[in-house]
């Protein structure tokens, strides 16, 4: 009997719980976790269309930075857990400060008291390499965290709080910490998008000097760096840079966007940079590769050119 409850058990789908699914990143986590097979439940704070929805998966509306709607929406209990959510906003705007560590903080609290934990195999949290500061390149794990942003201070405080019940109480977390992730689907007030855009209508369009670098990770490598750190227990308790690792000019990006469509014409010089911007930031990503065995597949040329080849076919 023991025997076939335990085949039973090893037949049994992972659940995953992806928080923020609708975005450009969860969306594609998403797809990627329903090819594997497994369970999905996606919960946003908005639904997307019907028609942008995948069949296989669950869809729940929550506020996550209600304790009384998580409890209501998401008391049910799952394998697995990647959080993408919260509100995101690079100014320091007072009006936003609030909301801002309410929806990431306060948020991840609200999820580590609600979510039950006897079958919770991992809960992934996704930072940013905004934590940094203007810390010097390339950065790494190790780095002391030197937020500029109420943004990146909310990520960061996030980051201070699971390593600590950890700590405590053994909680089951791993930590991403993205750089500037690319690709088919995302929004167009993004940066690469705008180029894109920019370039396919011929355009002329303002631009910084471009002098600032910058570390670019294609959609595909950051998904499976992130599923990756998902389902390995060496990655429990740690954080992990998830990036190309190789240092990039913006206007090196630019350019190569501009010949890749063969029309366009950015005007460099025509915008200043922003005064709490780190003119250098590129990971270090030894950790994972030591660790995990994980290193990006697709170059910067490779990872454009699909893009690209996305955006045109949307566009039509």
């Amino acid at each position: 009997m023991e025997r076939k409850e335990s085949s039973m058990a090893s037949l049994t789908k992972p659940s995953l719980l992806v928080l923020g699914g609708t975005g450009f990143i969860g969306s594609h986590i998403i797809n990627k976790s329903v090819k594997r097979g497994w369970k999905v439940t996606c919960a946003s704070l908005s639904l997307p269309k019907k028609n942008k929805r995948n069949r296989k998966v669950k869809y729940y509306k929550v506020d996550l930075k209600s304790y009384f709607s998580v409890k209501k929406k998401l008391s049910k209990s799952f394998d697995y857990v990647i959080n993408l959510a919260g509100y995101i906003n690079h100014s320091n705007s007072k009006k936003d400060y609030h909301r801002i560590v309410k929806e990431h903080f306060g948020a991840v609290k609200n999820l580590v008291k609600i979510l039950p934990r006897e079958n919770l195999k991992k809960f992934v949290q996704v930072g940013s390499s905004d934590e940094y500061g203007f810390a010097k390149a390339p950065q790494n794990e190790k780095t002391k965290l030197s937020p500029k942003t109420t943004y990146s201070l909310a990520k960061a405080q996030t980051t201070n709080y699971l390593k600590k019940i950890y700590k405590n109480e053994k909680y089951p977390f791993s930590i991403v910490r993205l750089f500037l992730t690319y690709g088919p689907n995302q929004k167009k007030d993004r940066f690469i998008p705008q180029v894109i855009n920019g370039c396919l209508n011929n355009k002329e369009f303002p631009t910084t000097s471009g002098e600032q670098i910058r570390d670019f990770c294609y959609i595909d490598d950051t998904v499976s760096a992130i599923l990756l750190i998902l389902t390995n227990r060496k990655a429990t308790g740690e954080v992990f840079n998830v990036a190309s690792g190789i240092p990039v000019k913006i206007k090196t990006v630019i350019k190569l966007i501009n010949k890749i469509i063969g029309k366009g014409k950015p005007e460099f010089n025509k915008l200043k940079l922003h005064k709490r911007e780190n003119k250098i930031l590129y990971a270090d990503i030894k950790k994972i590769n030591k660790k995990l065995n994980w290193k990006p597949k697709i170059n910067l040329l490779k990872g454009l050119k699909k893009t690209i080849k996305a955006f045109k076919i949307h566009d039509n």
